[in-house]
């Protein structure tokens, strides 16, 4: 048995396991113990052991379909892939490659946020005959959010309006304690997630600010927010928002050393001004 109080799995044939950075990063904070198990397991063997999880978690879809990881080629389309969460709970996994980096932080979020994950299953597959143009804003957004999202716990409405403005001097230099002790930001997204292996200064999340009154220690205890997250996603169906806030999220302090000097924050490239992105 392990700490998870889950049988250990029988080991499977020694092929490399997937790569990674330290783990220590804030960004993987919600994920960090079972990230760095996963990531030292032969390939292929991540997969039964997130598969083990759910069922001992007792996972399930909207439907109420058990979740079930599984090994193999992703369904011939992105909306294939969503029914099959949907009304089968299989989540395709590749184990192997680039791909396998990009599922395993999938998984990963599925294990943490599962609530969140299912509602934007849902929503994404419900949602399916949007406009005949394209895709559609909703599907456009929960995209962005389930790629490359971040929840933006905050207590602090000004910090939020200098978030939204894009005003990057106030919120991250000027007001750099405040956003410390009043915000908690949690990567939601699982390709933000696997961006996070080999990170980079414009890296940029979509944020969802989600107001209320949290503490810190809730980036510890993702369950403890996950069904308001999940509630949250499930206006959308009748209410879009207007947009999700963009963060370049190594500017947030402590996501990169070399932000304690305020120089890191004068690159107009990476924190651009709300007239310069017009342009």
């Amino acid at each position: 048995m392990n700490s998870d109080g889950l049988p250990d799995l029988p080991g499977l044939p020694d092929l490399p396991g997937l790569p990674g950075p330290d783990g220590r990063h804030p960004g993987f904070a919600p994920y960090r113990r079972l990230r760095e198990e996963l990531l030292n397991l032969p390939a292929g063997d991540w997969v039964a052991r997130c598969d083990a999880v759910a069922a001992a978690r007792g996972l399930r879809s909207a439907t109420g379909t058990p979740i079930r990881f599984v090994i193999g080629p992703d369904p011939t389309g992105a909306l294939a892939y969503e029914a099959a969460i949907l009304h089968d709970g299989k989540v395709t996994c590749r184990p192997a490659g680039r791909g396998a980096l990009h599922d395993l932080h999938n998984a990963l979020v599925w294990l943490t946020f599962p609530q969140t994950k299912a509602t934007l299953n849902r929503l994404h597959f419900s949602h399916r005959d949007s406009p005949s143009e394209g895709r559609g804003r909703l599907r456009d957004m929960l995209t962005l959010l389930d790629e490359n999202g971040l929840l933006w716990l905050s207590d602090a409405p000004e910090l939020d309006a200098q978030l939204l403005a894009k005003d990057w001097t106030g919120l991250l230099v000027q007001n750099r304690e405040l956003v410390c002790d009043r915000v908690v930001p949690i990567v939601l997204g699982h390709g933000l997630l696997e961006k996070l292996a080999s990170p980079y200064k414009s890296m940029t999340a979509h944020c969802l600010i989600c107001s209320g009154r949290w503490g810190a220690d809730v980036v510890h205890a993702p369950e403890a927010i996950d069904g308001d997250v999940a509630a949250r996603l499930a206006a959308w169906s009748s209410e879009v928002p207007q947009r999700l806030a963009p963060l370049p999220i190594l500017g947030l302090p402590g996501w990169d050393p070399s932000n304690d000097d305020r120089s890191y924050y004068a690159d107009a490239r990476v924190f651009r001004s709300p007239r310069l992105r017009r342009a």
